[in-house]
């Protein structure tokens, strides 16, 4: 009881320890970081009246919303890496505790998972379009419900736009969307999805440390050394993102800029936290943490 107690207290003299302003800044990123996810749904939802119908199925609804999905994934394994890496620090899951948790972050895993696998499909479609036939511009497709790709942006095909946008002869549709291209822009299509599968695969591997970190840190194996070494490789991968969301930002995709600077703020935030764990270890057994009765 008495190593408990000086447990509790010495975790407890570590949070304190917190200054405000620190405080401040990590909640005003996380509320940005779920602003995100509602400005990636609005985008999302938007987007979908161009490829979605009624015949579309539900893998083709979640292919739609995709990046809110994954967002939202995102979102909830951050705020476990805040709980397990600050708020709770001396705890331990424990009883059904310990399996809901355990089921959000397979749930959010294969959700993560789910979207790399959406992002290659993606990919596979710029590889492999289908030509249509040669024309001078794409007015000659304003008699259906074609849309014309160029940027990530969807533009309505009609007849007092079509003469403004697309250079032919040579046209594609793009995964059976009725959504068109010209060649310039199915070469930037298939760049940005090479990118999008990129940055995807780039953020599993900075998911993966962390949790290699974090399962370090609170085994008996912890080793300075090692976790100063995963923290350094992550370091790595956030320029490769940021290298990516500049890229991003020179094609004036300024929110997809945004959206990478704040989430690598965010997980800066948890290395923050596995830092400041490393050098403050609270003494005793780790103690659990069950539903309150």
């Amino acid at each position: 009881m008495s190593a408990n107690l000086a447990s509790s207290r010495e975790q407890n003299n570590q949070l304190a320890s917190v200054s405000p302003w620190r405080q401040r800044f990590k909640w005003t990123v996380y509320a940005l970081l779920f602003f995100d996810f509602i400005l990636y749904f609005i985008q999302d939802a938007e987007s979908a009246r161009y490829t979605l119908n009624a015949h579309s199925t539900l893998f083709e609804y979640a292919r739609a919303y995709v990046t809110s999905i994954d967002v939202a994934a995102w979102f909830a394994l951050i705020i476990l890496f805040e709980l397990e890496t600050y708020v709770l620090i001396g705890r331990t899951w424990t009883g059904g505790t310990k399996w809901a948790v355990h089921g959000l972050r397979l749930l959010c895993y294969v959700t993560i998972l789910h979207t790399s696998f959406a992002y290659d499909v993606t990919l596979h479609q710029f590889q492999n379009p289908r030509p249509l036939p040669a024309a001078a511009d794409v007015c000659a497709y304003t008699d259906g419900d074609w849309s014309f790709l160029r940027n990530r942006e969807y533009t309505d095909l009609e007849a007092g736009n079509c003469s403004d946008i697309g250079a032919g002869p040579d046209f594609y549709e793009i995964g059976g969307d009725a959504v068109i291209t010209d060649r310039a822009g199915l070469r930037e299509g298939l760049i940005l999805a090479w990118t999008d599968l990129a940055e995807s695969v780039v953020w599993l591997l900075v998911v993966f440390v962390t949790e290699l970190a974090v399962r370090l840190k609170r085994s008996a194996f912890a080793n300075g050394a090692i976790l100063t070494l995963l923290l350094h490789f992550k370091v790595s991968l956030y320029v490769l993102i940021l290298a990516i969301a500049f890229y991003w930002g020179s094609k004036q995709q300024y929110f997809y800029l945004w959206d990478e600077l704040i989430w690598v703020f965010g997980f800066l935030l948890i290395d923050w936290n596995i830092r400041d764990w490393r050098s403050e270890r609270p003494a005793g057994p780790i103690r659990p943490l069950e539903y309150a009765k």
